[in-house]
């Protein structure tokens, strides 16, 4: 079973992963192509905005137009540059899943690994729906608004793009950027929430074996223990992996809502308003996606006990209600994701995030009320 497919697609359209199909020289060195070309897009559009905000930006406003995506744009090309650089480690943890004892061993225990792999599925469609529908508005407006000669972003473009096909050119490159950045930051936020589910998974799967302990009662529940220990091991791989990117997600995400709600704010109501909207409810809805899959395998993690007591362990020897007990010790810590080793990653983390862009948005009132 291929589990988190839809995933490694996207991260193979973003020019992270090559198919696995493709083993011949010829076909890898096709891929290299498109690798440089993927990460020269996302650079060197990220290399004109920064332009853009030396020579162009002339008042707050203009500022306003270019800051959100060039912030957007730097926490994407730092993601797919993470991706890339530790492919063979995010590969090693999907191939982790599917080796003992994390592998099912029986039918049931595939159905639950199945059931979960679905809802990973759904995730990823699901986030890319939403990413793409915002990219497809701002698009269309751009295009509605073509004699205008209004491009989706503001960027600094070292040629006059006044005429129709430069324009049109343009606007394609954009698009071709808008594209892959879309691919390479929904490939890396569903890695790690598809990867968090799969550790609810195998608390599942872990349950299910709990409560079936053979008749070999201490054979069982050492593969019960073993079980345990190693999804605690591989919550620390994932975090290991990932702490890089939480780091410049919490505080690229912090910075971007306290600039555009403070834009917001200061707005009239039309079109412009929509799209800062958008950008603050991707920042929004980008931070929640890591906080509520951190939050969910923590308090899954402290259902040990729960999962314990739920079993006919009144019935079973000696050894293995002691082997249990050591589980509900270990259990009494749970598995927590944190950025960079300090700020953990759940909904409380969510929540203060929330405050601490009111309060700073709250001293730039008074800043510009006084």
């Amino acid at each position: 079973m291929h589990i988190l497919r839809w995933t490694f697609l996207l991260c193979t359209l973003c020019g992270c992963f090559p198919p696995s199909s493709w083993k011949t020289p010829c076909r890898k060195f096709l891929y290299k192509i498109y690798t440089v070309f993927s990460l020269l897009v996302l650079n060197t559009f990220f290399l004109c905005l920064i332009m853009d905000m030396i020579y162009n930006v002339e008042n707050i406003d203009d500022f306003s137009d270019n800051f959100h995506v060039t912030v957007g744009s730097f926490l994407t090309t730092i993601k797919v540059s993470v991706m890339l650089m530790y492919r063979e480690s995010f590969v090693r943890l999907r191939d982790t899943l599917q080796k003992e004892p994390l592998l099912p061993m029986n039918q049931q225990e595939f159905e639950i690994l199945l059931r979960f792999d679905k809802v990973t599925d759904w995730n990823t469609l699901g986030y890319m729906t939403i990413l793409m529908t915002s990219n497809f508005y701002l698009f269309m407006e751009s295009l509605l608004t073509y004699k205008k000669r209004q491009l989706t972003y503001r960027t600094w473009v070292p040629y006059d793009y006044s005429s129709a096909s430069a324009f049109l050119l343009t606007l394609l490159y954009q698009s071709l950027f808008t594209t892959i950045c879309s691919f390479g930051c929904v490939a890396t936020d569903s890695l790690y929430s598809g990867l968090l589910i799969h550790i609810t998974c195998q608390f599942e799967i872990l349950e299910h074996r709990l409560k079936n302990i053979e008749s070999n009662q201490n054979y069982s529940v050492k593969l019960c223990v073993r079980h345990h220990n190693h999804i605690y091991k591989f919550g620390e791989m994932v975090n290991e992996e990932f702490r890089t990117i939480m780091f410049f997600q919490f505080y690229t995400s912090l910075c971007m809502i306290c600039f555009n709600l403070y834009q917001i704010t200061q707005m009239e109501m039309d079109s412009n308003i929509i799209g800062r909207i958008l950008f603050m409810n991707f920042s929004l809805m980008q931070i929640f996606y890591y906080c509520w899959f951190g939050n969910e395998v923590k308090l899954k993690s402290l259902e040990l006990s729960d999962m314990i007591f739920r079993t006919d362990w009144t019935s079973l020897n000696h050894n293995v209600k002691r082997a249990f007990l050591m589980l509900m010790r270990r259990a009494m810590k749970p598995i927590e994701f944190t950025s960079i080793y300090v700020i953990s990653v759940n909904l409380e983390s969510f929540m203060t995030l929330l405050k601490t862009s009111y309060s700073v948005f709250s001293v730039f009132q008074q800043s510009r009320e006084s």
